[in-house]
């Protein structure tokens, strides 16, 4: 088998469906299966698990149930474990894949044994590109320049040349599988967010390459994931939190801290 998607499904019902009818139309004459994780408490009725009347996914796709939210990493790698594919994708149950074929990605694995993940662009429902989906090296001086509104990796989500870069977000992922077994998948440390940044640079220190792929485009539709805008930023700065002081050490990590709690 040649693919496997992974999507981790958590208060994304109602967009669920479509998610997976995108992937069959963009996947043809080629091996793949996809693997629903659901991290919901109630489990997929059936019309969430069918694609159409004519129920065409019954052989492709395999449901997962976690039975509890045990987060975006770590149910990846459920997933993960389960899949069968020599190219694991992993995607978001709000997105909905637009381009009608997925082969430019596979010759992309195929010429270049040392690409290791590759990203493609996401665009928003009124077709701007979405921001932060791909990026150069994360450091405390990026950060800084962020807040500031300096965005330099602005030129690079916007560009539509395919480029190397330093990670791409995990809401549209490529990886190798035995690269992704290789470094042990997604940390379990993050809950959400930051998880997949943290994944391309174990992904750049076994020296792959990471590649932003503007021609191949999924729209992200919008998710109901979170409960709140609270509890969203509270998850992403304890995962921020996490990143800086494991790759940089307790000493950055409480700077940034400060930074945030009094200029940011």
């Amino acid at each position: 088998m040649k693919l496997s998607f992974i999507i981790i499904n958590y208060r994304s019902r109602e967009y669920l469906e479509k998610c997976i009818s995108s992937v069959f139309e963009c996947v043809q004459n080629v091996g793949f299966e996809i693997i629903v994780v659901n991290n919901d408490l109630e489990k997929l009725k059936c019309n969430e698990k069918r694609s159409d009347a004519n129920n065409k996914f019954k052989n492709n796709l395999k449901i997962i149930e976690v039975n509890e939210n045990i987060g975006f990493g770590r149910g990846c790698n459920v997933g993960a474990k389960e899949a069968k594919g020599e190219i694991l994708c992993f995607l978001n149950p709000d997105t909905e894949i637009v381009s009608k074929s997925i082969d430019n990605i596979l010759k992309e694995f195929e010429s270049n044994k040392e690409v290791g993940v590759i990203g493609s662009k996401i665009i928003e429902k009124n077709g701007k590109v979405q921001d932060w989906i791909v990026g150069g090296e994360l450091t405390l001086g990026k950060i800084i320049k962020n807040n500031i509104g300096i965005i330099s990796d602005k030129k690079i989500w916007n560009s539509k040349e395919k480029q190397d870069v330093d990670w791409v977000t995990g809401a549209v992922l490529f990886i190798r599988k035995n690269l992704f077994e290789k470094i042990d998948g997604f940390d379990k440390n993050f809950f959400m967010y930051f998880e997949d940044i943290d994944l391309c640079k174990r992904v750049r220190l076994e020296k792959y390459k990471i590649i932003y792929f503007p021609n191949f485009i999924v729209q992200h539709l919008g998710g109901g994931s979170v409960k709140s805008r609270k509890m969203q930023k509270k998850e992403y700065y304890k995962s921020q939190d996490y990143y800086f002081e494991k790759w940089f050490g307790k000493k950055t990590k409480n700077i940034l801290r400060f930074l945030r709690k009094f200029y940011f």
